[in-house]
């Protein structure tokens, strides 16, 4: 059947965009940004881990890495979830989209491949209808993102000894996060791929984050797929890291291989900040890698919805049974075949420093010994 249409609002103006996008750290192999260099000149000591905010993060979410994979949907197993967590970091299992039914199968199959943490993820713009189920069946950590979890919601986690995660992109989405409980804050910048809510490039968000966190640990998320990048970021104050686009071109990751090469041959700049992709997640600002679909849009000035060139276009099917139109939010997995390129392939800026398809157990243990070298 034809993939499900869903209700959307305008699209944000270009210009609007334009601003926003402008405002991103260019991507660097390696080497620290400017925004980043400039901060660090100013820091009278030396970082030395593990920090105070890390020790706390990892006994916090009982980790051996302050590594937290991110929650991408779409391209997530629960093989996935596991191998990450397996060694030593944070595995993701996100239930957005889940039936508080299958859920359950979702929780009890990561539980059977690993003993390790791992948390759930809930996009709060769409109904949270697997919350319940999360904490029923032993989910040690949910993280929310795009909202604030309900008085309600944090009060179940708080009873059921729940840790508690929630993205923040300002001093104002940080206090807030802190005022309803939060255990840990998860710091968005526009360097992300995927769906981002954030305004301003990492570096810049997380230093306005720490100033409100006090001794709540902070993660940095957005454009960091190495260990040096990650060194960068908590020598700044951040308690551990989140990688997405790094994770996803792994082995194990359930990501189409089109999509996966695409990860490793990429640049930053081959990434655009738009809300083009937005059919099942009205008008939200996403990064991906530029494709026809985008090309497309862009070269018809950007049309509202209804007017978009090509928007009942079928790219990709799954057997006979299900399709997938143009413009739609689906990752691209590998059950997926058709124009696998057309679709949302969400990357971060970080793609400038993915050079290869390697193990989740090989992609960890170098990005630690990257952290490590002075």
């Amino acid at each position: 059947m034809r993939s499900k249409n869903f209700s959307r609002r305008n699209f944000i103006q270009k210009g609007t965009l334009a601003t926003i996008a402008a405002t991103t750290l260019s991507g660097s192999s390696f080497g620290q940004s400017s925004d980043i260099k400039e901060l660090n000149t100013n820091k009278k000591t030396r970082f030395h881990y593990p920090s105070k905010a890390a020790k706390k993060l990892t006994k916090l979410l009982k980790i051996e890495f302050p590594i937290i994979q991110a929650p991408t949907a779409g391209v997530i197993s629960s093989s996935f979830t596991a191998a990450v967590s397996n060694n030593g970091g944070l595995g993701a299992l996100p239930l957005s989209w889940s039936e508080p039914d299958f859920a359950i199968k979702q929780i009890e199959a990561v539980k059977g491949k690993t003993k390790n943490s791992y948390f759930a993820n809930f996009v709060l713009n769409f109904e949270p209808k697997a919350f319940d189920n999360a904490i029923k069946y032993g989910v040690p950590i949910i993280q929310f993102s795009w909202g604030m979890p309900t008085k309600e919601m944090v009060a179940k986690m708080k009873v059921a000894k729940v840790v508690l995660g929630i993205q923040v992109t300002s001093e104002a989405s940080a206090k807030a996060a802190l005022d309803l409980g939060a255990d840990y804050l998860v710091c968005q910048g526009t360097e992300a791929g995927g769906h981002v809510h954030a305004s301003r490039p990492l570096a810049e968000a997380l230093e306005r984050v720490l100033k409100v966190a006090g001794d709540i640990p902070v993660v940095a998320s957005g454009g960091i797929a190495t260990g040096h990048k990650m060194r960068e970021y908590m020598q700044m104050g951040a308690a551990g890291v989140v990688m997405g686009s790094r994770f996803v071109a792994t082995v194990e990751s359930q990501g189409h291989e089109v999509y996966k090469k695409s990860l490793v041959s990429a640049k930053a700049e081959d990434t655009v900040f738009t809300t083009c992709m937005d059919k099942g997640f009205g008008n939200t600002t996403h990064r991906i890698l530029r494709n026809s679909t985008f090309e497309m849009w862009e070269s018809a000035g950007c049309p509202a919805i209804g007017n978009r060139p090509g928007e009942k276009d079928i790219i990709v099917k799954v057997g006979e049974d299900y399709e997938v139109e143009r413009y739609s939010i689906n990752s691209p997995g590998k059950q997926y075949a058709g124009d696998i390129k057309a679709m949302a392939n969400y990357a971060g800026k970080s793609v400038s420093d993915i050079h290869d398809i390697p193990t989740v157990a090989e992609l960890i243990k170098r990005i630690w010994s990257e952290f490590n070298q002075q």
